[in-house]
């Protein structure tokens, strides 16, 4: 019997994380409130991982979660119907926020503090790094 899953929210992480769940034999549906599936994607990679996420994933877009269950997530589509997508695992895969928090606090604990990465603005691994060397010639 294959295992169906669900993971919620696609963007770039859960439409990666569907599509390997689908290589391994899973049902994946893929549940997302926008009608566009991973908009913070690299340019040249998404059309890749979109005929990926054809291949392997059951895509419900336009779709806003409401609740968990055991049997899966309970969505209210865009027209105001509710459906349940099926499932019997559920990955989360939402949103970022920035933590500033910490930030605020490090702030007087040298004489040069950099706020770069998911700090500054949740982003994605590329624009990590070359924040992080530039904050480095800043030095």
């Amino acid at each position: 019997m294959t295992e169906d899953v669900v993971v919620f929210g696609g963007g770039l992480a859960g439409c990666e994380c569907a599509v390997h769940l689908g290589q391994e034999g899973r049902h994946v549906h893929l549940v997302e409130m926008r009608d566009q599936l991973a908009p913070d994607a690299n340019v040249r990679h998404r059309p890749l991982l979109l005929e990926q996420i054809q291949k392997y994933v059951t895509v419900h877009t336009g779709c806003r979660g409401l609740e968990v269950r055991p049997d899966g997530i309970l969505c209210e589509k865009t027209d105001g119907t509710r459906k349940l997508v099926p499932g019997t695992t559920v990955v989360c895969a939402l949103g970022q926020r920035s933590r500033r928090n910490m930030v605020d606090s490090l702030r007087d604990a040298a004489p040069y503090v950099a706020v770069i990465g998911d700090a500054a603005k949740v982003s994605n691994i590329t624009n990590a790094v070359y924040w992080g060397y530039h904050a480095a010639l800043d030095i």
